[in-house]
């Protein structure tokens, strides 16, 4: 016997905020804020930014940058690339697992997916779900531009997801938690390895 699923709009359920622009030049090894820069998350990070063990440096900019509150980053808020030079490099996403809550921006090309209620929706689940094949064919359809393609946030708020009750998605992203961890534990013997 199958979970019963609702189906939602994804502008129901999320809230949509543009990244902060500041150019490579003002970013630093060390500073007031972190930030996340579209360009240094397509290597380096698969599908979470973790804050305190990330991956690989996360850059800095300094306090005197004009920041809105809205872009400030939350612990357990999506930041999602909707620009590309290539359709499939478009619609990659990460969540930002910052349970500290050091001071963070998300940067230039970046959109935050802020999810309003827990209760209703994980953020790791959209995460995954964000990553499906079916996704991400529903994301294509808005696809805009020639040599830089983008998606508006207002078309990814009408993307409609079914969702399963909140038990079903906690036990579906412990799941694919652990595939992820192993699969980064896989990538860090092979990196020692080939060193």
């Amino acid at each position: 016997m199958g979970c019963s699923t609702n189906r939602y709009r994804l502008g129901n359920l999320c809230e949509f905020y543009r990244g902060a622009s500041v150019p490579r030049t003002r970013m630093h090894g060390s500073g007031d804020y972190l930030y996340l820069h579209y360009g240094d998350l397509y290597k380096g990070f698969s599908y979470r930014i973790d804050v305190e063990h990330p991956q690989k440096p996360i850059p800095f900019i300094l306090s005197a940058e004009k920041i809105k509150d809205e872009q400030r980053l939350l612990n357990q808020d999506i930041v999602y690339v909707l620009t590309s030079e290539t359709v499939d490099d478009l619609g990659h996403s990460f969540l930002f697992n910052n349970p500290q809550h050091l001071p963070a921006v998300a940067g230039t090309e970046t959109t935050i997916v802020r999810v309003k209620n827990h209760c209703t929706l994980l953020p790791a689940y959209l995460n995954y779900l964000m990553h499906s094949p079916r996704f991400l064919k529903m994301l294509r359809q808005y696809v805009r531009g020639m040599k830089i393609f983008r998606v508006h946030p207002n078309d990814v708020a009408r993307i409609e997801i079914e969702l399963p009750d909140i038990e079903t998605q906690c036990k579906v992203v412990s799941m694919l938690d652990a595939i992820h961890e192993k699969l980064l534990v896989n990538v860090r013997t092979n990196g020692y390895l080939a060193a």
